[in-house]
């Protein structure tokens, strides 16, 4: 008894043409991204005030970077997204944390864009859904890789004299964290991963700590003078109605 595979050649020769133009492809997107992350690499040696021009100068590069991703797309069949996902994940991931990471900074540290507005920032379009997405996995990478730079920006936004980003970069790690906490996620790379983000949490809050022995961070001076004033108008006034109204008692 003979056995015969000749007749799966053909199926064989079609995926490996499909993972070569697909491997071509992303060659294509790392070039497509490099300047668009040279550029955001300036945000740790670019002034707080400047960060607006820089970021609104990606514009022209994302266009290209959007046009790499849709001639991705149109390579991967239909229904065989996971197939062929392990080729090209990374560049993916790439791309969301660009967007997260330019939005984040745009929005002065309050606003972490969702899945779905990263696809539409990506010109990811509705008729791709069954070959090709952003997947949740893709997605919370690169929340991940945002996370592993803002613990590197911190201390350069210091040494710039921004003492209250730090701030802002922790308490949104810690966020992230407790939100990374309630899933339930297997033990596989994206596991490992956040597992890695514990300590950038808490080498944020050295930062934050040592800001706060210096006497540097602007919301502790500023609270403290509030309170003081909200406490001597309180008095004074306290006082003024005790001084024309004898029966009332007198703060002293």
């Amino acid at each position: 008894m003979s056995v015969d595979f000749t007749y799966l050649q053909d199926s064989l020769s079609q995926d490996q043409s499909i993972r070569e133009k697909i491997k071509d492809c992303t060659k294509l997107i790392d070039l497509a991204q490099r300047p668009l992350l040279g550029r955001l690499s300036k945000v740790h040696s670019t002034p707080a005030a400047e960060l607006p021009t820089l970021l609104s100068n990606l514009d022209p590069q994302l266009v290209l970077l959007q046009q790499e991703l849709e001639q991705l797309a149109s390579l991967v069949p239909k229904e065989q997204f996971y197939r062929y996902n392990d080729l090209f994940s990374r560049q993916v991931q790439q791309s969301s944390y660009i967007v997260v990471l330019r939005r984040f900074l745009e929005s002065n540290c309050e606003i972490v864009v969702t899945k779905e507005q990263v696809a539409e920032e990506l010109k990811f379009k509705a008729e791709w859904k069954d070959q090709f997405f952003l997947s949740t996995e893709d997605y919370l990478h690169s929340l991940i890789s945002l996370v592993n730079e803002l613990s590197r920006l911190a201390i350069n936004r210091v040494t710039m004299g921004d003492y209250s980003a730090p701030v802002q970069y922790s308490q949104f790690a810690k966020e992230l964290s407790n939100a990374f906490g309630l899933l339930n996620l297997k033990n596989d790379s994206l596991r490992k991963r956040f597992d890695s983000i514990k300590y950038d949490v808490k080498r944020l809050e050295e930062v934050v700590y040592d800001l706060s022995l210096r006497g540097l961070l602007p919301s502790t001076s500023t609270s403290t003078s509030t309170t003081a004033t909200s406490a001597s108008t309180t008095t004074s006034a306290t006082q003024e109605e005790g001084e024309r109204d004898p029966k009332r008692p007198r703060v002293e």
